[in-house]
């Protein structure tokens, strides 16, 4: 960074990583202040800040979206926030490691941060925080614990209600806060001495999330079964606004418009948008469904939607996406491992 090239630096992660509740997230939330003072303390270097941060989602959904919203930048630093999110999941160290391993593999060089927050009005242990922070320490990658510090502050007498706006969201000055921890971390991290931990050759997991990908439904879809539909611009909120995310998609031209295709997997799924008055999909493998999914939501806007399941050994399945009813249901992706 000192030498003036440009670098790209992407904050993958949800809602806090974005800005939820900050009075600006493009000026006073953590990824903005963080970006701020790598600007300033290295003057010469051109910092390209890509937010990839969608609240709500965690590295299960993360891991899909990495050729699209993460490599696909060519990252010189990635910074990974899901340790809040991914706190109700059972596959967060398989799906964290699929990211780490897609970054390894696009880059060996890419400079990869875990960063772990804390959320609840005792802030109070999460179960990822042990999970993440293993993770960080069996790839030998740096971990930004903000819990700790945090914590220590409490015992001081600081109360959520100073830094939280909500009981999960900072304000202004929990933004400030964990942008200080963060930027201190990283110039001590910068500091230390000796030499990179090998990356790990043999997964720690089942790693199939490692293959995890996504098809743009509107590059296979049948234009006799399925129409071309824009992706809205019109989000629930700015995160979740399915044109930042989603470069096409398809509606069913009919009432029980299919989508077949024949692929090698071990789990499916749908990436697609939430709307008031969206419809049903199915989705089979092998005549079997394996998801039913209501794209229809209770809040004005949209906001994308996916869901995804694993459904054995990796073999040949002949895959189909169903829409029931002609209605304004719309899909963007088909997500594989």
């Amino acid at each position: 960074m000192t030498a003036g090239d440009r670098v790209n630096v992407v904050f993958l992660g949800g809602s806090i990583t974005w800005g939820a509740t900050a009075t600006d997230p493009q000026k006073t939330s953590y990824r903005a202040l963080v970006t701020s003072w790598l600007e300033t303390t290295f003057p010469k270097a051109h910092i390209n800040s890509i937010d990839a941060a969608i609240g709500g989602t965690g590295s299960k959904l993360g891991v899909f979206r990495m050729d699209r919203d993460v490599t696909a930048y060519d990252p010189d630093l990635v910074i990974i926030e899901f340790a809040v999110n991914d706190s109700e999941s059972p596959d967060t160290m398989e799906t964290m490691e699929g990211i780490l391993r897609k970054l390894h593999a696009h880059n060996p060089e890419t400079a990869v941060v875990i960063l772990v927050l804390g959320a609840g009005g005792d802030y109070s242990a999460l179960p990822t925080w042990t999970s993440h922070r293993s993770l960080a320490a069996s790839f030998g990658l740096p971990c930004i614990d903000v819990v700790a510090p945090v914590q220590k502050l409490m015992e001081e007498g600081l109360s959520t209600a100073e830094f939280l706006s909500d009981g999960c969201h900072p304000n202004d000055k929990g933004y400030r806060l964990y942008a200080d921890i963060i930027c201190g971390e990283l110039i001590r991290m910068a500091n230390e001495q000796g030499f990179p931990v090998p990356f790990p050759a043999n997964p720690l997991t089942e790693n199939r999330f490692e293959s995890a990908n996504m098809i743009e439904l509107s590059t296979i879809a049948d234009p006799g079964e399925w129409l071309p539909a824009a992706p809205s611009p019109m989000g629930t909120w700015f995160d979740h606004q399915p044109s930042r995310w989603q470069s096409s998609a398809v509606v069913p031209a009919r009432a029980g418009a299919n989508l077949k295709i024949r692929e090698i997997c071990s789990g499916i799924g749908l990436y697609f948008e939430l709307t008031r008055d969206g419809g049903p999909f199915v989705i089979k493998a092998d005549g079997e469904t394996v998801l039913e999914i209501s794209t229809s939501m209770d809040f004005p806007g949209q906001r994308v939607g996916w869901s995804f399941s694993l459904v054995g050994e990796m073999k040949s399945r002949a895959i189909e996406i169903i829409a029931p009813r002609a209605e304004k249901t719309k899909a963007a992706y088909l997500l594989l491992t």
